[in-house]
C-alpha cells in the first residue's frame, strides 16, 4: 500500500486550492479526481473569480495543474475513490480506488454534490446558458431578459425576486404546484410588480439553448427568457458510505458539517467546497486553502508536541 501524507478527494476549485497549499509546504499530496464530467462543466465561464473571469472551468483546471506540478509534491490521480476505511494498525485512513490503496495521514473531501434535472426536453440543452441556478455566475450573461423565477422553497421566493432587480426588472415567478405562496407573499409581488402563475413546468421552447416560452401543467404558454432555478442534489456515493463506514456527520441540510476549520467529525478527515453546501468557485477554493492550512497547523503542533516528549 503507498503511504502518502494527504488524499485529496475531488479536482475542483477547492480541491486544487487545498492541493496547491500543500505542495508549497512539501507535502506528498495525491488529488483523486474521478474522469466523468465536473459539475459546472457546461458553464460557458466561471464568473467572479479575481483573475480568472469568464474563463472556462477546463482551461482553469489545466492552469492550477500547471502550477501545482511546479512543486512537485502533488499528484492528479484521474480516479473515483470507491472507499475510505480507517487503517488496521495506525489512525491513518485508507483511500481506495478500482486499482488500488493509498494510506493517507490527513483525506480531505472536496467531491462535491451533484445536480439533479428534471425529465424535460430542452433542460440540458438550456442548462448553464437561459436556464441558470445561480445569478452571480450567470447573470450578467441573461441581463435585460424575461426572467422566470421558480423557487423551490418559500425563502427563494422571499428573496430572488428582489435579487434579481440586480440583473433585469423583467421578472415573473413561476411557483411550482407543491409550494405554498401566503398572501403576504402575493401582497409583496404585487408591490413590485412581479406576476405570479401557479404551476408545473411541462415543457420548454428554446432555440439552440435560448430558452423562448414555457408552457405549465394547466396549458398556459409563456414567453419567458431566463429561468432561474435551483434542482435537487444528491451527494456522490462516497459521502453515502461515510456516513455508514466512519460516522461521518452530516448537518440538517444533508451536508457534510464542519467546523470553522473545515474539520469534520471524523479524526483525520477535512472537507471544503459544495459539500458543505453550493458555495461557489472562489468560496470553495477559500475553503480548501482554510482545511490545507489548518492539516499543515496540526503537522506543526504534531512536530513540536514529539520534541517535547
Amino acid at each position: 500500500m503507498k503511504e502518502i501524507d494527504v488524499a485529496i478527494i475531488g479536482g475542483g476549485p477547492a480541491g486544487m486550492q487545498a492541493a496547491l497549499v500543500l505542495a508549497r509546504t512539501r507535502k506528498d499530496t495525491v488529488v483523486f479526481d474521478a474522469p466523468s464530467p465536473p459539475r459546472n462543466a457546461a458553464s460557458h465561464g466561471v464568473h467572479n473569480f479575481l483573475g480568472l473571469d469568464g474563463m472556462l472551468p477546463h482551461e482553469i483546471r489545466d492552469r492550477a495543474w500547471e502550477q501545482i506540478d511546479a512543486y512537485d509534491s502533488a499528484r492528479l490521480i484521474p480516479e473515483a475513490v470507491t472507499a475510505v476505511r480507517r487503517a488496521d494498525e495506525s489512525n491513518d485512513l485508507v483511500v481506495a480506488t478500482p486499482t488500488d490503496e493509498y494510506q493517507a495521514r490527513q483525506v480531505i473531501l472536496t467531491c462535491g454534490y451533484h445536480d439533479q434535472h428534471p425529465d424535460l426536453d430542452g433542460f440540458n440543452e438550456c442548462w448553464a446558458n437561459t436556464i441558470i441556478s445561480c445569478p452571480f455566475c450567470d447573470g450578467f450573461e441573461n441581463k435585460d431578459r424575461v426572467w422566470g423565477i421558480v423557487p423551490s422553497m418559500s425563502y427563494a421566493l422571499d428573496v430572488f425576486p428582489h435579487m434579481v432587480q440586480s440583473w433585469t426588472d423583467k421578472r415573473m415567478v413561476l411557483a411550482p404546484r407543491h409550494l405554498s405562496v401566503s398572501s403576504q407573499q402575493i401582497e409583496d409581488l404585487e408591490r413590485q410588480g412581479v406576476a405570479l402563475h401557479h404551476g408545473d413546468i411541462v415543457e420548454l421552447h428554446h432555440n439552440a439553448g435560448k430558452l423562448k416560452a414555457v408552457t405549465l401543467d394547466d396549458g398556459q404558454r409563456i414567453e419567458v427568457g431566463t429561468l432561474l432555478v435551483t434542482p435537487d442534489e444528491r451527494a456522490a456515493p462516497l459521502i453515502d458510505g461515510l456516513t455508514d463506514t466512519l460516522g461521518l456527520a452530516l448537518d440538517e441540510h444533508g451536508y457534510v458539517a464542519v467546523d470553522n476549520s473545515q474539520k469534520t467529525n471524523v479524526s483525520g478527515l477535512w472537507a471544503a467546497g459544495d459539500v458543505q453546501g453550493t458555495m461557489g468557485a472562489i468560496a470553495s477554493a477559500n475553503a480548501g486553502s482554510v482545511a490545507a492550512s489548518m492539516i499543515v497547523h496540526g503537522w506543526f503542533e504534531t512536530d513540536a508536541d514529539e520534541h517535547a516528549a
